[in-house]
């Protein structure tokens, strides 16, 4: 069961497997545990039948597609057609989309299976994952912690095999977080490679508000889904217009060249807690042992505050058009009484004041990034760095309007979004194309990392990824599903 969603894909073809087998075994182990996890939220009830038609087709000889059987989930911030899509939004409850979002789509056309919705945050808003309609996703490694936020449902359902992959969102860390925390892999595509269309937020029937930094992508267990995922859902769709119609870009030869990977550790003085640090040294050890050219090193002049500053005003600004009006002032005037230290949460706060002279300069600061992480990208294959100050921590839901909880680190309180998006939001902010990889398991717990590429080049850094998957530890089945699996040994 942890073969890739390709390889699975072509056994069904092939007819040494069947799509049903392949699918009863995913609902055995949801059936099994989701109570526990909270991942799938919504079951397709017709997923059976559309199994048997799978297997009429592979049996017939058809043509099929690449994730032909193969079963998959889906956050339920897309709109799937004829089945519950709510975003974890009270007033979506009951909404039943009557067209597909264009990347669910795709999936459809691309063979998979549809098993069901997975849980998120009220409006994907929270790197937590509790929901006011469907309550909270539990991190398979360790329940009494948060699965991450906002994608915590997609990265528990892939960790604990309900599905192979998972499509997923991420404005600012909704990928990468649950993908570190679960102990899979996630990939943020560039910004603008694959369609939003579909995608909520925006509300359905609203004006569309969110124009920068939104990016998707799929979560799954090994690195050829990821580029399965790619080529399945990028590509124009004649609606969201800020798509271009791009070829994809693949990798140049290096004739020899040994793989160049920069890494980094230090954010504007984040603390890492020891497992992070400890997974982060451990993978730049295997790295060189590898042969890979590893060197600690950043841009020059990429200003981690004044990228916090721009992606707070952006996203507070942009976030905040798709808001009541009462409810945005009461969040602005909030971060009056935050301290100046807290310049990520203030800058968020501060962006929904509405102030277009302050938001073009923060558009314009993220030009200026863009342009030097991009400089600083073309001497290296890749540049390493941690997903967050800290791995999983205890669920601590929050009121709307309430303030911010702290994040411990090594015993120290961070301010929530610093330690949480602090890392991540800045590759939202440049909009570059990231893949989260595990880097082991440190005292029970996984630690992830990002590997980031230069900005539509997705397809390199999916091959870089590839390269050194197997120098890694890569994933291991969290401790509920290993006891599953000793009591279902046919699942193994």
């Amino acid at each position: 069961m942890d073969e890739s969603a390709r390889t699975t894909a072509e056994k069904i073809a092939a007819v040494t497997l069947t799509a049903t087998e392949v699918l009863n075994e995913c609902l055995g182990r949801l059936q099994l545990h989701n109570s526990a996890i909270n991942a799938v939220v919504t079951l397709d009830s017709q997923i059976k039948n559309t199994a048997t038609l799978a297997d009429e087709r592979a049996a017939r000889g058809d043509a099929l597609a690449p994730l032909h059987g193969v079963p998959v989930t889906i956050k339920d911030a897309f709109a799937t057609a004829y089945l519950l899509t709510t975003s974890s939004h009270p007033p979506l409850r009951t909404h039943l989309p009557k067209q597909d979002a264009t990347a669910v789509s795709r999936l459809r056309s691309a063979g998979a299976l549809i098993v069901g919705k997975t849980n998120l945050p009220e409006l994907a808003s929270d790197p937590q994952c509790w929901s006011p309609l469907f309550g909270a996703t539990n991190n398979p490694w360790n329940p009494s912690l948060t699965s991450g936020g906002s994608s915590g449902g997609s990265a528990a359902a892939v960790a604990m095999g309900f599905s192979f992959l998972d499509l997923g969102s991420d404005i600012g860390g909704s990928i990468r977080i649950p993908a570190a925390y679960c102990g899979v892999l996630g990939f943020k595509a560039t910004e603008n490679r694959i369609p939003r269309t579909g995608h909520i937020p925006h509300l359905p029937g609203r004006p569309r508000s969110v124009r920068h930094m939104l990016s998707f992508g799929v979560l799954a267990r090994h690195v050829e889904d990821l580029r399965l995922g790619l080529d399945v859902l990028s590509g124009a769709d004649g609606i969201d217009l800020e798509v271009p119609p791009i070829t994809p870009r693949y990798p140049e030869v290096r004739h020899g060249r040994p793989l160049r990977v920069a890494w980094w550790d230090d954010f504007a003085g984040l603390p890492l807690c020891s497992r992070t640090r400890r997974g982060l040294l451990r993978t730049v050890e295997r790295l060189q042992q590898a042969g890979v050219q590893v060197q600690r090193c950043a841009p020059v002049d990429f200003d981690v505050l004044q990228a916090w500053r721009a992606y707070g005003i952006i996203a507070g600004a942009e976030i905040g058009l798709g808001m009541p009006f009462m409810e945005r002032q009461i969040l602005r005037a909030s971060g009056g009484f935050l301290p100046r230290s807290q310049v990520l949460t203030r800058s968020l706060v501060k962006g929904m004041g509405g102030s277009w002279s302050r938001y073009s300069h923060a558009l314009n600061a993220r030009d200026e990034l863009i342009m030097r992480l991009e400089e600083f990208l073309g001497s290296w294959d890749a540049w390493l760095c941690p997903v967050a100050a800290g791995t999983a921590y205890p669920h601590s839901r929050r009121g709307k309007f309430s303030k911010p909880p702290s994040i411990l680190v090594e015993g120290e309180p961070l301010p929530y979004f610093e330690a949480s998006i602090g890392m991540t939001s800045l590759f939202s902010l440049t909009g570059n194309p990231v893949v989260v990889m595990p880097a082991g398991v440190e005292d029970g717990l996984p630690v992830g990392l990002q590997w980031v590429g230069r900005r539509w080049q997705d397809e390199a850094l999916l091959a870089v990824c590839s390269e050194v998957e197997p120098m890694l530890d890569g994933y291991q089945r969290p401790p509920l599903l290993i006891e599953g699996l000793r009591g279902n040994p046919a699942w193994s």
